[in-house]
């Protein structure tokens, strides 16, 4: 499912909605649904977040990684998400914001089942390994926190962590903000 937001003037609006719509007519394409005004655009954003909250209910542990990648590459993202899906035993569903190339990949999984994390872990360490050889990051959005502290030093520069140690020293001389936190 892809949606497509348009703003702006009505006139213009509706032209760049009727080229959409052809553009969206592609060999595969299923239905073209339109949209207009704030209840219609919100009933279809609905679909969406429903998505995200469908995953959840599965009962399955959903890793939601928010990478970003060069919009030149999503084709070839969501081609190696269902990859990893296959390489390493573990549903992927993936579902974002295709504009800016921030996609959420979510790795699911079955924390009762044998040897879970270590799989799981493998194919996160697959998928920041490719998004960042794409020219792409490991956080579009939440940033790196404690979930992804492991792979801060493969995304950044040995000089970008010597600044950020350097900003936060400044900023926290005695390592009183989110301690631990920090590479």
């Amino acid at each position: 499912m892809i949606i497509v937001e348009l703003d702006g003037q009505e006139r213009s609006v509706r032209a760049e909605l009727r080229a959409v719509e052809q553009a969206a007519w592609l060999p595969g394409t299923r239905f073209v649904q339109r949209a207009l005004g704030a209840e219609a655009c919100e009933r279809v954003w609905q679909v969406r977040r429903e998505f995200s909250y469908s995953l959840r209910d599965t009962g399955l542990t959903k890793l939601n990684e928010d990478i970003a990648a060069p919009r030149s590459r999503l084709v070839d993202l969501f081609e190696f998400a269902q990859g990893l899906q296959q390489r390493h035993g573990l549903p992927v569903a993936c579902f974002g914001h295709a504009g800016d190339g921030n996609i959420h990949v979510n790795v699911m999984v079955d924390e009762t089942q044998p040897g879970w994390r270590e799989r799981s872990e493998a194919a996160l360490d697959d998928l920041f390994g490719q998004v960042i050889a794409w020219g792409g990051v490991i956080t579009g959005e939440h940033g790196v926190g404690l979930a992804k502290k492991r792979w801060f030093p493969l995304a950044v520069s040995p000089e970008l962590r010597t600044l950020h140690r350097a900003v936060k020293r400044a900023l926290d001389p005695r390592g009183i903000l989110n301690p631990g936190k920090f590479v």
